[in-house]
Order: structure tokens, then C-alpha cells, then sequence
């Protein structure tokens, strides 16, 4: 039941995080061009009209936030997280490779 939350959660996160790129390149760069022209800049103001710049930098907001808010609670998720399901994600402490201190002499 816990890692359907880490799931969901991790799923959420990456559609906000789409989202929000999307937001930051609609916006119109303070040059007039770039990206936010290209993605249909134009077409944003036509749909809301004047105020097109304060709802994109509102919405951008909401997004990080949003964004900041879903990070810290995956991360929750994963520091308490039941035991049983700690233990498979952990790597071993030690590698399988020799030290080569440890390997045979060389014969000369």
C-alpha cells in the first residue's frame, strides 16, 4: 500500500513538472521573442487578453509550489518507508573487485 503512494506520488510529480515547463516557456521573453512566441504567445493573450503575462507567472507559482510540495512529501515517503521495503533498494557495501593489495604476486 506504501509504495502505491510512492507511485502515485512520483507520477503526479512528473506531470507537475511537465506542466510547469510548459508554463515557463508560454511566457514572452522581455524581448519579445523566443520561445513564448514560438509555443503561441499570441494565442494566449487572445484567450486572456491583457492579463496574459500576470496568469502564466500566477499559474507558474502554483506550479513550483505544487512542484516543492509533491518533492517533499516523496521524500517523506521514501525515508519512512516500512523496513521490508528498504532493504531491496540498498547496494551492497562492498564490490566484488579484489584490492590490488589482494591480488597474487606476479611471477618474474
Amino acid at each position: 500500500m506504501f509504495t502505491f503512494f510512492i507511485v502515485l506520488l512520483s507520477i503526479a510529480l512528473l506531470g507537475v513538472s511537465a506542466f510547469a515547463v510548459l508554463l515557463v516557456l508560454m511566457q514572452r521573453s522581455p524581448e519579445g521573442g523566443g520561445f513564448g512566441s514560438a509555443l503561441g504567445s499570441g494565442a494566449v493573450e487572445s484567450v486572456f487578453g491583457g492579463d496574459a503575462g500576470d496568469v502564466l507567472i500566477r499559474g507558474t507559482a502554483k506550479a513550483i509550489g505544487t512542484f516543492f510540495l509533491l518533492s517533499l512529501l516523496l521524500s517523506l515517503c521514501y525515508v519512512h518507508r516500512p523496513r521490508s521495503a528498504r532493504s531491496s533498494y540498498h547496494l551492497p557495501t562492498q564490490l566484488a573487485t579484489p584490492h590490488p593489495s589482494d591480488a597474487p604476486p606476479a611471477d618474474e
